[in-house]
């Protein structure tokens, strides 16, 4: 039992080491025009995803991966060459033109093969077909494809990336509906759906007595009922305090595994 507490708190040691060196980074970064423009959490963001993919955290932050909307993309090349590295294969199958990318797959460890496509005809009916796609079709077809085949053949490598644009196409692509809107009609701006579910996540793995003090604030704080009617300017405060929080238990339990595991050297000493 001691080995296995031991163990657990190495580990433990270890994760709260790189947390606390990933918020100075953060610290740092956003002192600089370039990086400010992420947001300490986009920034705090890419960097854990970077580490537990295998990539170098300045390369990430330095165009290989990009935050949007709370999620992160991966350059294709990035992508492509996480994949390779590893020994998969990737082959640009005979058919491949302007109009359409096939890829076809190979994984290194078992043999597993895979083929996946994209057309233009599908970013056409998607709505995406325009600027960077008119200029660059066989490019933007290669970079959909690879994700597509990443997702099905080697998600293990990409642990839920998009390719770059991919979101922002998503975005850009949702129909716009025009109505008439009177000024009583008009509601302060709200945090958006994926910043709800960062807050939620973070906000989960706090402490109950913090979580209890969270959710009774927002009527009496933002006139709120749930946490999707946050206003927009909150967010950063609130994610920062709660990440504050999170660290401080991780802190509290560490030091508390540490009395425990001190409490049974003493004992065996004893003995």
């Amino acid at each position: 039992m001691t080995t296995s507490l031991q163990n657990y708190s190495d580990d433990f040691t270890k994760s709260l080491q790189e947390i606390e060196q990933t918020q100075r980074m953060c610290r740092e970064l956003m002192k600089t025009p370039h990086y400010a423009k992420m947001g300490e959490v986009g920034i705090f963001t890419i960097v854990q995803k970077a580490r537990s993919i295998g990539l170098n955290p300045l390369d990430a932050l330095n165009g290989a991966m990009y935050f949007v909307n709370g999620k992160v993309e991966l350059s294709a090349n990035t992508m492509n060459y996480l994949i390779r590295a590893l020994g998969h294969s990737i082959t640009k199958d005979e058919k491949s033109n302007r109009e359409i990318c096939v890829l076809r797959g190979r994984r290194a460890d078992n043999g597993d093969t895979w083929c996946a496509s994209f057309s233009i005809q599908e970013a056409k009916a998607a709505g995406i077909y325009k600027n960077t796609w008119e200029k660059y079709p066989e490019d933007m077809l290669f970079a959909r494809a690879l994700t597509r085949l990443a997702r099905q053949l080697f998600p293990d490598v990409i642990k839920g990336c998009y390719v770059e644009n991919e979101i922002r196409d998503a975005v850009s692509s949702a129909p716009i509906h025009f109505e008439e809107v009177k000024t009583s009609d008009v509601k302060p701006l709200y945090i958006s759906k994926e910043q709800a579910q960062e807050v939620r996540a973070v906000i989960e793995n706090c402490d109950e007595d913090y979580k209890r003090s969270f959710f009774s604030s927002l009527k009496k704080l933002f006139q709120a009922d749930v946490i999707e009617e946050i206003p927009e300017s909150s967010y950063d405060r609130i994610i920062k305090g709660a990440m504050n929080r999170v660290q401080e238990n991780a802190k509290k339990k560490q030091a508390d595994i540490q009395a425990v595991m001190d409490g049974e050297s003493v004992e065996e000493v004893a003995q």
